[in-house]
């Protein structure tokens, strides 16, 4: 009994620690508090079940670091990959990703992670489990079970609001998903042909069809609740997380076509995508390009504004989102716009920051902006640079036939 009661307590202490790692591992970079638990509460509980797991095992071989090292990195990267899995099983949604590091396993584990785990095992062996040990020992056993008893009704209250939260957010998931997958059918029954084949057809049928107004309403309204779950604590306490795409696609189908079908109800409204490109630049004359494919060539960061989202937020995710790097301090220099074959006005915001930290990805390369035209690059690319460079214009627009004016 009393072995039990003094495992809960470290499981309590531990995850706390691990909540305050986590905080400050992600908060630092990001220059505010961020608050990385899964649950409300200021604790992490796979920190709690990953100590657990490593001390009662490895204080068996305690003598021997070498082995204490490599068991700490098996048994974490493998309970930080079986957690991964399950909970992308359970809700649709992969809550970190790994992919773009180096020496990763599915994106759910990597080499850099699993190393730090390795030493934070021999750490938490060798000086912060007889700290703690001392610590819980000298509480009178009274007063340590009081306090378990009151964390206990905390942390079940919290787990119990944090699962409704989530079943809450898997529902509306999937009644956007059995939205959509009714209008597809229809269309396919009625046109004898498939979404996937036919996009275009199907955004004209969902347009000329005045009977489906109240399902397209009932639509858009779960679209919104969809924008308002990705706003809320667990979505902001992991932000690189990775919903799937089978989600993301079907929401992007749904909104697209309300789009269309407000805007053929407004002949005034025009259909616009907002983009981002981001000029980042290093304390030697170097800014950050990426080598793209059809076009191919070089060009710099960019990223789409999704629903709901600023213009200089955006640029900070986009940003992170294709090089790896935290950026801040970002000063908009101008935009550029033009108008696609399928009537579509795209403007892009541009952006330029010297001021980053953390590590740039593999698809990302500083080469000096003096030799910039030494390289192949994406068409108008050239143009972009002018407005970063602040030559006398600040917004680039293209007409029809894709003739360049500078204002």
């Amino acid at each position: 009994m009393m072995g039990f009661v003094y495992a809960y307590a470290y499981f309590i202490l531990y995850a706390f620690l691990g909540w305050v790692c986590e905080d400050l591992y992600c908060g630092i970079p990001a220059k505010k508090f961020i608050n990385r638990g899964f649950l409300y509460g200021p604790y992490c509980p796979i920190y709690g079940f990953g100590a657990l797991l490593v001390l009662y095992p490895l204080l068996f071989v305690k003598d021997y670091p070498i082995l204490v090292f490599i068991l700490g990195v098996i048994i974490t990267s493998t309970l930080e990959y079986i957690t991964s899995w399950v909970m992308e099983i359970l809700f649709k949604t992969r809550w970190w990703d790994y992919s773009e590091r180096f020496m990763n396993i599915n994106g759910r584990v990597c080499l850099l992670n699993s190393t730090l785990f390795g030493i934070m095992s021999i750490v938490v062996v060798y000086i912060i489990h007889p700290i703690i040990q001392d610590i819980v020992l000298d509480i009178p056993f009274t007063a340590l079970m009081s306090f378990l008893s009151a964390f206990t009704i905390g942390f079940g209250i919290d787990c119990v609001f944090t699962v409704l939260a989530l079943l809450r957010r898997k529902k509306v998931f999937q009644k956007v998903q059995t939205q959509m997958e009714a209008f597809k059918k229809d269309f396919e029954a009625e046109s004898q042909l498939r979404v996937q084949e036919a996009q275009e057809a199907f955004q004209e049928w969902m347009l000329s069809r005045p009977d489906l107004s109240e399902r397209i309403e009932e639509l858009q309204n779960s679209l919104d609740n969809f924008s308002l779950e990705a706003k809320k604590h667990i979505s902001r306490a992991f932000p690189e997380r990775r919903i799937s795409t089978e989600i993301r696609n079907i929401v992007a189908d749904g909104r697209l076509a309300i789009e269309k079908r407000r805007l053929s109800a407004n002949k005034n409204a025009e259909f616009c995508e907002l983009t981002n490109m981001v000029m980042i630049q290093d304390d030697k004359g170097n800014v950050l390009v990426q080598e793209q494919q059809n076009p191919n060539g070089y060009t710099l960061p960019t990223g789409h504004i999704e629903l709901g989202e600023s213009f200089g937020q955006s640029a900070i995710h986009g940003a992170k989102e294709k090089t790896g790097l935290d950026v801040d301090q970002l000063k908009l220099c101008g935009t550029k716009q033009f108008t696609s074959s399928d009537g579509c006005r795209h403007i892009v915001f541009l952006y330029k920051t010297n001021v980053f930290n953390g590590n740039k990805n593999e698809e990302s390369n500083w080469i000096p902006l003096s030799k910039i035209h030494d390289y192949k690059l994406i068409s108008g690319l050239d143009d972009v640079l002018d407005v970063f460079k602040e030559l006398d214009c600040n917004e680039l627009y293209y007409n029809a036939q894709y003739q360049l004016k500078k204002y």
